[in-house]
């Protein structure tokens, strides 16, 4: 290591204002200078590696490239940008570009640095699942002394778009979340959509912004569809499921839980049968068997049948996933025998019995009244039918004036 950091300051010597970048092959590096001088006025940029022209321009604000080549001159933050993509073992030496105000006029010369190749990370393959959760690692070699920025980033055509970065106070951005670790930093998905499929890349950007280097691919896939169910089991019940996986599936099959399947705990799998939880594995049917016994309320959330990946791109991956919400038994109505209290007996009506003695007593009432007052009034009207009759006799025929 100390004959290499020599080699390293020796190589430097002479170079103005020079950064040492670390890119890794297969991997892309972005430099990022301003204008040397902040009023000039340039019309053509030609970069060079070892005194060689290698790409040159005399457009502004758009993209140049010449195969994994890539310049642009952005008038409008008064800036260039280099980008080498897919490092090979010839890319890596001194840039720098000289910088023209005419055509005609002397060149202004930046020295861009020194590239050199750092420990290689293998790109890999992820899978997420529509509205679920997916966390991707970015680990590199946890060395504490690295105070450079780490970023992750969208590729998108010649550039690579930043999502989020540890410069920024800012950690989450819509459905993305940065969270800082010891070896590294991770960023989680919330809410996977379609638009969240494409490549990414995290890596390491100079502390006064002056390169980027990517130093690991992420290839990330969305799954439209992945085979789901439900099951609502009782305290202390017994439950049994099945998951059937596809063919290639031939690593070791495991169930997890978790609402995020690429930092589910695993609970079980066809290595270990352990505790409450037991898998049966029928090979040649590709089907297994998951049992749960005496199911508590702890047991509810998410659960995914997943395999391991015989590919080094490809961790793992899942084809089943369960939704268990674990349900309290149902208490029993019966009243008990010692209670004080007797409970109302309802009629197919609705009314109980102190409710129809009441309306008894109410009507019996009211006829009472009612035959009270014919009576009433039949007694009353009696003597007035009596004197008409007596009034009737006096001046009957009998009893007239004759002379």
């Amino acid at each position: 290591m100390k004959s290499f950091l020599l080699l390293i300051l020796s190589l430097m010597t002479g170079c103005e204002a020079s950064d040492v970048v670390n890119g890794c092959r297969e991997g892309w590096v972005e430099f990022i200078f301003k204008y040397p001088d902040a009023n000039g006025n340039y019309q053509k940029i030609d970069l060079l590696k070892a005194d060689k022209l290698i790409i040159g321009s005399i457009r502004k604000d758009v993209w140049e490239n010449k195969g994994r080549l890539h310049l642009h001159h952005d008038t409008k933050n008064r800036q260039f940008n280099v980008i080498i993509k897919q490092l090979q073992q010839e890319d890596f030496g001194e840039y720098r570009c000289e910088l023209y105000g005419t055509i005609e006029s002397s060149p202004e010369r930046v020295n861009l640095g020194w590239l050199f190749a750092a420990g290689y990370q293998q790109p890999f393959h992820q899978t997420a699942y529509r509205t679920a959760k997916t966390t991707i690692s970015c680990e590199d070699n946890g060395n504490k002394d690295d105070f450079r920025v780490r970023f992750f980033c969208k590729e998108n055509g010649p550039i690579c778009e930043d999502v989020l970065s540890t410069k920024s106070a800012l950690r989450s951005n819509g459905s993305f979340t940065l969270t800082e670790t010891e070896r590294g930093f991770t960023v989680s998905i919330s809410d996977v959509s379609a638009q969240h499929a494409g490549v990414y890349w995290w890596g390491v950007e100079s502390t006064e912004g002056s390169y980027r280097a990517a130093l690991r691919k992420i290839q990330l896939k969305v799954e439209a569809y992945i085979k789901s169910f439900t099951r609502s089991p009782t305290i202390g019940q017994r439950i049994t499921y099945w998951c059937e996986y596809p063919e290639g599936a031939l690593k070791e099959r495991f169930i997890c839980k978790g609402e995020d399947p690429s930092l589910c705990e695993r609970v079980v799998s066809t290595a270990q049968n352990t505790g409450r939880f037991s898998m049966t594995d029928e090979t040649v049917k590709r089907n297994i068997t998951i049992t749960v016994t005496d199911v508590t309320a702890g047991d509810s959330g998410t659960y995914w049948c997943g395999a391991e990946s015989e590919t080094e791109t490809q961790r793992q991956y899942f084809y089943h996933r369960l939704v268990m919400t674990v349900v309290p038994p149902v208490l029993s109505t019966t009243s008990s025998p010692s209670s004080s209290k007797q409970p109302a007996t309802v009629s197919s009506y609705g009314f109980d019995r102190a409710s129809v003695l009441e309306i008894a007593l109410a009507l019996s009432l009211d006829v009472m009244l009612v035959m009270l007052a014919v009576y009433l009034g039949y007694r009353g009207c009696a003597p007035c039918k009596r004197t008409e009759e007596y009034k009737a006799k006096l001046t009957g025929p009998c009893n007239s004036n004759t002379r």
